[in-house]
C-alpha cells in the first residue's frame, strides 16, 4: 500500500514539473492581436514569472510551502499513531498527507512559474488550453 502511495506522489510530481510553454485558445482576445502578439505576450508572461521566483517574495512562497509539506507528513503520522496499528496506520497516514501536502501545499518552481504566467496572461484576456 505505501509503495502505491509514494508511486502516486513521484507520478504527481514529475507531471507537474514537465509544463513548458502555455497553449492559447483562439478566443477574441488571440484572433484581434493575431498569433504573432500573442506568442510575444507568453514570452512577457514567462519572462515575469521567471523573475518572480527568484525574486525574494517567490522564494518567500515556495519556502512555505515546503514547511506546509513536512507539517502535512506530520500530521499524517501522528493520525496514524491515534488509529490503532500503529506501524501500518502510521505509513499510510504519513504517506496520504505527503501526498495532499505535495498537491496542495509544496509548490515546486516549476508549478509556481505556471501559475504567475496563466494569471498574468488571464489578466490580458487569453484563455489557457493548458501547457505543451
Amino acid at each position: 500500500m505505501t509503495e502505491k502511495i509514494l508511486f502516486l506522489l513521484v507520478c504527481i510530481i514529475l507531471l507537474s514539473s514537465c509544463a513548458s510553454r502555455p497553449v492559447l485558445y483562439p478566443n477574441e482576445k488571440y484572433k484581434q492581436v493575431g498569433k504573432k502578439r500573442a506568442e510575444s505576450d507568453i514570452d512577457m508572461c514567462v519572462d515575469r514569472a521567471d523573475r518572480f521566483v527568484k525574486s525574494k517574495k517567490g522564494k518567500k512562497i515556495l519556502k512555505s510551502a515546503g514547511k506546509g509539506a513536512l507539517i502535512g507528513g506530520a500530521m499524517g503520522a501522528v493520525l496514524g499513531i491515534v488509529t490503532g496499528d500503529i506501524m501500518q496506520a502510521a505509513a499510510i497516514g504519513a504517506g496520504a498527507a505527503a501526498v495532499g501536502g505535495a498537491t496542495s501545499a509544496a509548490i515546486s518552481p516549476d508549478e509556481l512559474k505556471k501559475r504567475y504566467s496563466e494569471y498574468c496572461l488571464r489578466k490580458r484576456n487569453y484563455q489557457i488550453l493548458g501547457w505543451d
